[in-house]
């Protein structure tokens, strides 16, 4: 640290003497300007790492960003309940975040009210095969039998099985009939369950909640209809477009936060709950002069260094209106074009105190 700070030193005192105004060195035109001007030779650049961007006419936004966390967007949430009365077997899915396929097996149940419904529907079979007379009303029976073991959500594999092997058998699996992630599980292997009764929560992804926090003085952005955009810490430089789908109308209780909720498109998965993410939000849209935010000097005035067209570097008192991470409005003090500094401005400014003699605002030509 000590060794970075003795050779900034030294880039300084070699600027600020390499910049003393000399015969050979003077630029016609410029007067008095010269004090608050620098001129480097090109060694000189490249040692104070200058670098140049130019102030140009364009879009720039305000942006406030806010830190949320990703939730299962509840909307999405399917329960899987029990279609029978009986006790629970086997459960095929055990572990939160498990995704489930449909056609997934989820739990084998046994159930002695089911048992009863598969030996109607075989007797019904029997009885048709049988019967020589009243055949149309023996076929009703059987298909009546089928229809009930539809209903407990018996796959056609299933009850075909059944009539092939003519096996009862108390204990039936069941299977899924949408997909999802395994967020909570509501029921453990040997419990009994009744009609109704939930025993799976399945969650969509494909959209995400991004649960925000605010407090009650920036209920105010919402207001504004700001443009949103979500970047998940996981997944730097990616931002998707948000959409707020619940401001908490009221403080959480024994607080000065309101809860935000906005919605995000997870079409290809790669967000999982419980990611963490940025939010951010743009508004006050305008089409004006704008330069990098890294140009800019705050000291006792606001301002930057530009490069003039004969190659010396010029300083400029400017008034700065909104800005974000990255850039920042220019009201006065610079027009579209100007060469700004954005790297190496504050050696410049020292370099320029130090030929000053500290006399740092005297002579500039605001």
């Amino acid at each position: 640290m000590q060794r970075n700070t003795i050779y900034i030193a030294l880039i300084i005192l070699a600027l600020s003497a390499s910049c003393e105004k000399k015969p050979e060195q003077a630029h016609e035109g410029h007067g008095d300007a010269h004090e608050a001007m620098l001129t480097l030779t090109e060694q000189e650049r490249v040692v104070a790492n200058i670098q140049i961007d130019t102030a140009q006419i364009k879009t720039i936004f305000e942006e406030t960003t806010l830190i949320g966390t990703a939730a299962v967007d509840e909307r999405n949430i399917n329960i899987v309940s029990s279609r029978v009365k009986g006790r629970i077997d086997k459960l095929f899915v055990r572990n939160p975040g498990t995704y489930v396929k449909t056609g997934d097996p989820l739990y084998s149940i046994y159930s002695e009210e089911l048992l009863s419904y598969e030996n109607e529907y075989l007797l019904a079979i029997n009885e048709n095969k049988k019967a020589t007379t009243q055949k149309e009303i023996t076929q009703r029976m059987v298909e009546a039998a089928r229809r009930r073991l539809e209903l407990w959500t018996l796959t056609e594999k299933q009850i075909n099985e059944l009539e092939k092997t003519k096996s009862i058998s108390p204990l039936i699996t069941f299977y899924s009939n949408r997909s999802g992630y395994l967020s909570e599980l509501l029921v453990r292997e040997g419990e009994y369950t009744e009609i109704g009764s939930p025993m799976f929560r399945l969650a969509d992804l494909n959209s995400l909640w991004i649960e925000a926090q605010l407090y009650s003085s920036e209920l105010n952005y919402l207001k504004q209809s700001p443009t949103l955009e979500v970047e998940f810490e996981a997944f730097p430089g990616e931002r998707i477009k948000g959409e707020i789908v619940y401001d908490n109308p009221r403080l959480e209780d024994n607080t000065k936060i309101n809860l935000v909720r906005i919605k995000v498109n997870n079409q290809k998965g790669n967000y999982k709950p419980g990611l963490m993410a940025y939010v951010y939000l743009k508004r006050n849209r305008k089409e004006t002069l704008v330069i990098p935010k890294s140009a800019i000097l705050l000291e006792n005035f606001t301002t930057v260094w530009i490069e003039t067209p004969d190659g010396m570097f010029e300083q400029r008192m400017v008034e700065t209106g909104i800005s974000n991470k990255r850039e920042v409005e220019i009201l006065s003090g610079l027009m579209a074009g100007d060469r700004v500094v954005t790297s190496g401005a504050y050696l410049l400014n020292s370099a320029w105190k130090v030929k000053q003699g500290g006399g740092a605002m005297e002579g500039m030509d605001m």
